[in-house]
């Protein structure tokens, strides 16, 4: 058995058990106590046309909770469609304190979802201040495992672990998978080596005190990454960021190939073009370590399953997995899996399924279906051409993310490939309104 091949070997499933270890201290970690119950005031940007758009916010309205709540929606004011459900949720729901703000388009240059978040914050009653996408739903006494990591000292902002429940179709599927089998062994382990460096936008909680003594997000409002603009802001004032164990579903509909294509990429391509621009050498060693490098070890097994033995112009023979091959005319590169190289290659792809889904079963409740399961293998194989891909596309959005306006970046992949229609929210805050004034919004308060 070749040296390089049982290293990488050794190193995959190691780097796989090591990481499933610590997922598991994570959640039996002893956790705050919930303590006085502060009212908390719940940021929704909100843009119409996902389907599973009303059985997002309706859950989250009725999601039980400890805590007294007032949601702030913040919607286009052209949105018909919005509106209409939003009303109808309203009058559905009396007993919640929910606020509609309508809000005109912003300029070319700004954020969209920024941009409502800093006139909802400007709105807000509640002591402690989250941040909810519209596709995002919170569990019932979510806030509960979240909060009480802002009591700490030095914390700034506390986050969740996203998963998706999206499975209607296959291409939301392949997203659902891609999320569920990388969210738990990505952003977990990390946070035994180092404090996180950004934070999961789809949902976040600060209090009203930090969020004032950083100044607020004004001035994030020309970032487009505004996950990673958020988490520099606070780490720049000298706030850390805490992972929890809180975990909350996403449902989005991915509408096609294009769709899908594109949303991986966006995925792909803006942690490089924001977060890695922006840190020191050894933050972005670990962050290659722990999350580039297991991408590419599927590959790295299946390439060193291929022996290699050359034939000499002499009819030189040697063995090649036990076959005998002479060639007296020119060199030849033959190329045969080792069974037990092949058997190793195999197995870890089964060991990595199995422990996905002891994972999916155990801490997301088993949100990835067995009939999709399938799809966890495949996904393995798919991450790395997605990534070679984005890579490619360097040029395309290099300094244009965090550090430029948003005009900079030009038409943004999701509306070049057609899809500003069924968009996450994490799609929608790319697109590019216009005219907008920050005074002039209607408030409705039921």
């Amino acid at each position: 058995m070749h040296k390089p091949f049982l290293l990488i070997a050794l190193f995959a499933f190691a780097e796989r058990i090591v990481k499933a270890l610590a997922v598991w201290r994570f959640f039996r970690q002893a956790r705050p106590d919930s303590g006085a119950r502060a009212t908390v005031s719940i940021l929704q940007p909100i843009l119409s046309g996902d389907p599973a758009l009303e059985r997002c916010l309706e859950t989250n309205l009725r999601a039980r909770s400890g805590y007294r709540r007032e949601f702030i929606w913040l919607l286009d004011d052209d949105d018909a469609l919005g509106h209409q459900l939003c009303r109808q949720l309203i009058a559905q729901h009396p007993q919640e304190a929910i606020r509609l703000v309508e809000l005109p388009a912003p300029p070319h240059d700004k954020n969209p979802k920024m941009v409502k978040l800093v006139a909802g914050a400007a709105l807000a009653q509640g002591a402690i201040i989250c941040v909810l996408d519209d596709d995002t739903i919170l569990p019932d006494n979510g806030l509960e495992q979240c909060l009480p990591a802002l009591d700490a000292a030095g914390v700034g902002v506390a986050f969740g672990l996203p998963y998706y429940i999206s499975f209607d179709d296959p291409w939301s599927s392949l997203v659902a998978t891609f999320v569920n089998s990388n969210s738990l062994l990505t952003y977990v382990p990390y946070t035994f080596i180092h404090e996180p460096l950004t934070l999961n936008g789809m949902f976040y909680a600060l209090k009203r005190s930090v969020y004032e003594d950083v100044g607020g997000f004004t001035s994030l409002e020309h970032t487009l990454a505004d996950d990673f603009a958020v988490a520099q802001h606070l780490r720049t004032h000298g706030y850390r960021l805490v992972q929890t164990p809180l975990r909350h579903a996403i449902r989005t509909t991915i509408k096609g190939p294009a769709h899908y294509w594109s949303l991986m990429q966006r995925w792909l391509i803006f942690p490089r073009e924001s977060l890695l621009r922006h840190l020191p050498p050894q933050e972005q060693a670990l962050l290659y370590v722990n999350s580039v490098l297991p991408v590419v070890l599927p590959w790295l097994l299946l390439l060193e399953n291929s022996g290699f033995r050359i034939q000499n112009s002499e009819g030189a023979m040697r063995k090649n997995s036990g076959l005998r091959i002479q060639d007296s005319e020119a060199p030849l590169i033959v190329r045969l899996p080792r069974h037990s190289h092949l058997l190793i290659a195999l197995g870890y792809f089964v060991f990595d399924y199995a422990l996905v889904m002891g994972l999916n079963r155990h801490y997301l409740g088993a949100a990835t279906p067995w009939r999709w399961s399938w799809l966890i293998p495949l996904l393995r194989l798919l991450l790395p051409v997605q990534l070679i891909v984005a890579c490619s596309r360097h040029g395309e959005y290099a300094g244009a993310v965090t550090s430029s306006p948003l005009s900079a970046v030009g038409q943004c992949a999701c509306c070049a490939a057609g899809t500003r229609t069924f968009e996450p929210q994490s799609a929608q805050r790319m697109r590019h309104f216009s005219n907008y004034t920050p005074q002039r919004h209607k408030d409705t308060k039921v």
